[in-house]
């Protein structure tokens, strides 16, 4: 992640990993869902793509799986949620061929395939890609680094403020939802 994504990126993961393991430890207390297999695939996917999409969303990720799904996903254009599927299917036969119970190997890729579609969801919502307007009193900066950090391109617009006059630099870029937190934390 240090070398292929960003250094912050790493920074933002280990946090993403101990406020992960505090918030596990104290949801000990909570009793353990009981209920159909078809009840409990369907509410711990969901639960899981949610949390998981949020925290990719935001940034950040929790394991290596999803490290190199980012990767993945900035170079070959598969989703997130399409790449965190793949790996653990070979993980879940793995475990189904080495253990011989596929019950349980079958299940957990179940609950993967619901988790990978609110992923996909949360992580892009109902579009990919968003559109975004940067009005800034340093119009150049910006531009070398969206282009050269980010590798992302742009077009610059000019205009003219409505209460001052003055002449302006607009950039509008065209991004993808997985590079909006990166574009934002850049820009502010």
């Amino acid at each position: 992640a240090y070398r292929f994504i960003r250094k912050t990126f790493v920074l933002q993961m280990l946090i993403a990993v101990i406020l992960f393991a505090i918030f596990l430890s104290l949801s000990e207390w909570i009793p353990a869902f009981q209920g159909e297999m078809l009840e409990i695939i369907v509410i711990g996917g969901a639960i899981l793509g949610i949390g998981v999409g949020l925290i990719i969303r935001n940034g950040s990720c929790l394991d290596g799986t999803e490290i190199l799904a980012i990767i993945i996903n900035h170079k070959k254009g598969f989703t997130v949620g399409q790449v965190v599927l793949f790996i653990n299917i070979f993980i879940f036969g793995a475990y189904g061929a080495i253990f011989q119970d596929w019950h349980i190997a079958f299940g957990s890729l179940m609950t993967y395939i619901v988790a990978f579609k609110m992923l996909d969801l949360v992580i892009m919502g109902l579009d990919e890609l968003k559109s975004v307007l940067i009005i800034s009193s340093k119009p150049k900066e910006l531009t070398e680094v969206i282009m050269h950090e980010l590798g992302l391109g742009l077009t610059i617009m000019y205009g003219r403020g409505g209460y001052t006059g003055d002449a302006r630099e607009i950039l509008f870029v065209i991004v993808e939802r997985l590079d909006l937190a990166d574009l934002k934390q850049l820009i502010l």
